[in-house]
């Protein structure tokens, strides 16, 4: 009896092992938001696998995307990802966008949308690019056969144990472009990582029937309900993984690193500060907040590119912010080079 115990306390960890989609999302919300303000388009564009059957296949992707749009932009949001966050809504221009910046910069319309993002107050473009597609692969029986023999032989429900591990080869890439040219400042290639599969999960109505009389792990898969399974756990933890990858420390210190200079907003005990750090000296500098008066906004540039200071072999400036600043706020800073870097902070409360 005590051994039916445990292997009924396993059988419930597995079940519950699992958290949903929106429980782990909450999770990643709770997380600091990266300090930028950011415009999404493009889109998990199907690319077909390159040798073999693929995880997901173009006819059954809407509009040629392995995962829509609207699922993205959904996750990003309810992951709180950025400090503000808005869409592109032309589908066409999603859809050509990532050649044209690639390959044809200079083009009046490609000039056109990033001047307009700049001008609609973004720091960044996130650009989805496209889904790679790639066959899944069987692992062959996990180490978990023995709980599955020992349920399946006392309780009878060694069907429900993930006792199959495959791994979808699928990756979806990502990137941040600039504002200025739309060159590519980070990246992210995202991959599903191995799935554990039940019977239940993995096989069709005859399969479930042989594990009446073999243990579950001598019945054979089913292709289409592998793939099934395969696709919907893929999708999820793509989505997941952009959100924890995006709000990672080491996606922060990146783009910090990447950019023209690297903007930073301090809550000290003498108030709030803007710190600025860059390999060369600045230019110019721009603060952006609704309703605060233009000259307060003059005074703290004018400060804060005074500041001067060379510090570690780069140039740190730093000036307080002033008190009027109220809700979100945007700073540009542009360097003698030519280059520009722009943050988005909350003053006030949590960022």
């Amino acid at each position: 009896m005590r051994l039916l115990a445990k292997l009924s306390l396993a059988l419930c960890a597995g079940f519950t092992g699992c958290a949903s989609t929106s429980d782990e999302l909450s999770g990643l919300a709770a997380r600091p938001r990266l300090d930028r303000a950011v415009l999404v388009s493009g889109g998990a564009f199907f690319a077909p696998a390159a040798v073999g059957q693929g995880t997901f296949d173009a006819e059954g992707a809407a509009g040629g995307e392995a995962i829509s749009f609207g699922s993205i932009v959904d996750t990003l949001e309810r992951g709180a990802v950025f400090q503000r966050l808005s869409v592109d809504d032309d589908a066409e221009r999603r859809r050509t966008l990532r050649a044209a910046l690639d390959t044809n910069r200079d083009d009046p319309a490609v000039r056109a949308f990033l001047r307009q993002a700049r001008e609609d107050g973004y720091d960044l473009l996130l650009l989805v690019e496209e889904l790679q597609d790639g066959p899944i692969e069987s692992q062959g029986t996990n180490g978990r056969w023995p709980v599955t023999f020992a349920t399946w032989i006392l309780l009878g429900v060694g069907a429900f144990i993930p006792d199959r591990t495959f791994e979808s080869t699928a990756a979806l890439r990502v990137s941040f472009r600039e504002l200025q040219s739309g060159s590519e400042v980070d990246s992210l290639l995202l991959v599903p990582g191995p799935v554990d599969l039940a019977l239940t999960e993995r096989t069709d109505v005859l399969g479930l029937l042989m594990s009446v009389i073999v243990p579950p792990f001598w019945v054979g898969d089913d292709d289409g309900a592998v793939a099934r399974s395969i696709q919907e756990t893929t999708r999820r933890r793509l989505l997941l993984s952009l959100v924890r990858e995006l709000k990672s420390e080491v996606r922060r210190r990146r783009l910090g690193e990447r950019e023209a200079a690297r903007i930073d907003f301090e809550r000290g005990g003498d108030g709030p500060r803007v710190v600025v750090e860059s390999a060369e000296s600045l230019s110019g500098a721009r603060l952006i907040c609704e309703g605060l008066d233009a000259s307060l906004a003059e005074d703290f540039c004018a400060r804060l590119l005074a500041s001067r200071a060379l510090q570690s072999g780069r140039m740190r400036y730093e000036a307080a912010l002033p008190g009027e600043v109220r809700g979100l706020f945007q700073l540009r800073v542009a360097t003698l080079r030519g280059g520009v870097a722009s943050s988005t902070f909350r003053a006030g409360g949590e960022r």
